[in-house]
């Protein structure tokens, strides 16, 4: 599987063969009405979701899988970890499909007041 096998309304934002940047929408979430921060992202990377940025150097422990709605807002139904990048990009994919079905539950990843707007229109989009 590769991310030529994304679900339609995910994009390939970023992708050095390493780290990669996958994003929902631009179109939507990236525009007058949304915030660029808004703008939902899976990742897949060295670095796992709950450890901050690595110096030069640093080990890795295998390859990750994040998603995000905002900056701190991790959609933990979605994350993964993997021996390969392989893997990882096909966990990825599957992630994306699962978030492109309606098969999360976003408003249960804010630990605060959710944005009603910015959730009614994810769920417009999905499922």
């Amino acid at each position: 599987m590769s991310f030529e096998d994304l679900p339609e309304g995910w994009a390939v934002w970023h992708d050095d063969g390493g780290r990669a940047v996958l994003v929902f929408r631009p179109d939507v979430f990236e525009g007058e009405a949304y915030d660029a921060a808004h703008l939902p992202t899976l990742y897949v990377s060295t670095r796992s979701p709950d450890v901050p940025m690595r110096r030069g150097g640093a080990a890795s422990d295998g390859w990750h899988v994040a998603c995000t709605l905002e900056p701190e807002v991790h959609v933990r139904a979605l994350e993964s970890s993997h021996e390969t990048r392989a893997a990882a990009v096909e966990a990825a994919v599957a992630a994306a499909e699962r978030f492109a079905r309606g098969e999360v539950a976003f408003d249960d990843v804010y630990a605060t007041q959710p944005p009603e707007a910015y959730l009614a229109r994810l769920a417009e989009l999905t499922g």
